[in-house]
């Protein structure tokens, strides 16, 4: 700091005193005499002049040459220029004269205006000041909840020097140094000009320690950091349908901006400027929220098929068996599904109870009968969902539950084995969900209900048309079976159509895409053939009496 004592690095220089020195007369005035006028000759006593003598009348005075009337009037003008010029340069030397040893009008250091004070006035002034101003000065950082921490300057040991600014304002109006004086009309410009202006200047500050404010932001920074954490799925529940999935929010991270806050303050430290700096942390939003993850789990599809009411309870429950197994399966992106692979081996020790399923046809009893109409309910799903089908086959004969060519039927008959597969290719992961349900509109009658989860379809769906492109007749000629089992009938007298003749079918199905209500797409995906089919009647091998 200053000490009180400063003096500004050259003193002024005492006032010129005007001299009583005056300017010579000017030749021609009255009292001068020219430089080339001749004196007067002497006339020697007694001895009279030849213009008295008898030699003739008298020489009339020579004129003067007009060179000379010039001359006179050149000088007479450097008198009055001389003259002017000492007044401009008293009347300059006045208006100076008063600022000798004071600062000028419109001189500001730090904000105080130091007009008509000498330099130790000013230095006491702006010193006072500093020395008020480091007491008192602070910045209050301040939470939203009204928390706060004091940074003062005895914190940062603050000091400040006003000597480069008093010097720079000093300056204004005074001559530098001995070596580089400066000359009256300069300073009187200088002091015109800051009449005309403000100019203002700032102490510097010669030391402070901004680690406390590393510190203190370090310590605000931990507090308010919260972590964003992105939304999530935790739980797949297939037997919830109304919402089978369970979501976490997303968490909106906290952080402060500690760069941009170190800057603040530093700037207020610079500019010894006091006030309160809000600390208020800055949203860090998560990667994924729920609004973007929900979509990803909407419902793509959902199949229903009607259970025959003449459907045994042993047929209903492999149904269930094989829709438990597929229940809350999740595949993942480019991930099969196998329907074998998934529902297993259809036999008692796997769960599955014996039930009439189609043979070739006839309904006979056998393990896991019912299934077909498990793997059928799974492929409307599926194809309707936007899957892509790798493996399906149409059941030779019609069935009751769904139209010709929307069926897929399923064999785990070694060496015959029929598979009904598919692949997710929909970019994100499937969710799968299989029931047998009652009918809302009739509790008496089951429902096979599948319904697929995924990427949301947006505005496009996907539907199943068939198109029946041949009729076979049926056959005629009813085939005769000898029932030498006692299947159906035991005598020769006693027969039973287990077939009634039918006619077959070729159809052929596409799968339509629409998007926003047109039709954008219609591909065929499967040809279907129903066989024609004769009677098939069983007829008794044992005569009666025997």
């Amino acid at each position: 700091m200053l000490n009180q004592g400063y003096r500004p690095p050259n003193q002024p220089m005492p006032p010129r005193t005007q001299s009583a020195w005056q300017a010579p007369p000017a030749y021609g005035m009255p009292g001068s005499v020219p430089p080339t006028a001749a004196k007067a000759p002497r006339q020697r006593a007694g001895r009279p002049s030849k213009a008295s003598q008898g030699g003739g009348a008298p020489r009339p005075p020579k004129r003067r040459s007009l060179k000379w009337q010039l001359i006179k009037v050149l000088l007479l003008l450097l008198v009055l220029a001389g003259a002017g010029a000492g007044i401009y340069v008293w009347k300059t030397q006045a208006d100076v004269r008063p600022y000798t040893s004071v600062f000028v009008d419109n001189v500001f250091v730090d904000g105080i205006n130091l007009s008509g004070m000498t330099w130790e006035e000013g230095t006491n002034a702006v010193l006072g000041q500093i020395n008020n101003n480091l007491g008192s000065w602070y910045v209050r950082l301040r939470s939203p909840a009204g928390e706060f921490k004091d940074i003062t300057a005895q914190m940062l040991g603050i000091n400040r020097d006003p000597t480069q600014a008093l010097e720079q304002a000093w300056m204004i109006g005074h001559e530098t140094s001995t070596l580089n004086r400066k000359n009256i009309f300069q300073l009187k410009e200088e002091i015109d000009s800051a009449k005309r202006g403000k100019a203002e200047y700032s102490s510097i500050e010669l030391s402070a320690d901004t680690s406390p404010i590393d510190t203190i932001l370090e310590t605000l920074a931990k507090a308010a950091y919260v972590a964003p954490q992105n939304a999530a799925v935790l739980s797949f529940d297939p037997d919830n349908t109304t919402q089978p999935f369970t979501f976490q929010p997303e968490v909106v991270g906290k952080r402060l901006d500690v760069a941009a806050l170190k800057a603040q303050i530093l700037s207020m430290v610079e500019t010894f400027t006091p006030g309160e700096v809000l600390v208020q942390p800055e949203d860090v939003q998560p990667d994924v929220t729920l609004a973007s993850l929900q979509p990803y789990y909407s419902l793509r599809y959902r199949a229903i098929t009607p259970i025959d009411a003449k459907s045994t309870d042993e047929r209903n429950q492999n149904i269930r068996v094989a829709f438990s197994r597929i229940n809350g399966m999740v595949l993942n992106d480019g991930e099969r599904f196998s329907f074998n692979n998934v529902v297993g081996r259809r036999t008692e020790k796997n769960g599955f109870f014996q039930a009439f399923e189609y043979n070739y046809g006839e309904l006979t009893p056998g393990w896991g009968g019912g299934v077909c109409q498990a793997s059928t309910t799974v492929y409307l799903a599926a194809v309707q969902a936007g899957m892509r089908i790798t493996d399906h086959t149409a059941h030779s004969t019609r069935v009751s539950y769904t139209d010709m060519g929307k069926d897929a039927t399923v064999s785990d008959t070694r060496g015959r084995e029929i598979d009904f597969s598919f692949r997710n290719n929909s970019g994100s992961k499937v969710f799968l969900s299989a029931h047998v349900i009652a009918d809302p509109s009739n509790k008496k009658r089951l429902l096979c209900e599948v319904r697929v989860y995924g990427k949301d379809l947006g505005n496009t769906r996907y539907e199943l048309e068939t198109e029946v492109v041949e009729k076979l007749p049926a056959i005629l000629e009813p085939e005769i079976i000898e029932d030498t089992k006692a299947k159906y009938v035991t005598y020769t007298d006693e027969e039973k159509t287990v077939i009634e003749p039918s006619e077959g079918f070729v159809v052929d199905t596409f799968l339509v895409t629409v998007t926003d209500g047109v039709q954008t797409d219609r591909s065929k995906i499967a040809r279907s053939i129903y066989k024609n089919r004769a009677a098939r009647i069983y007829v008794g091998v044992t005569p009666r009496g025997f």
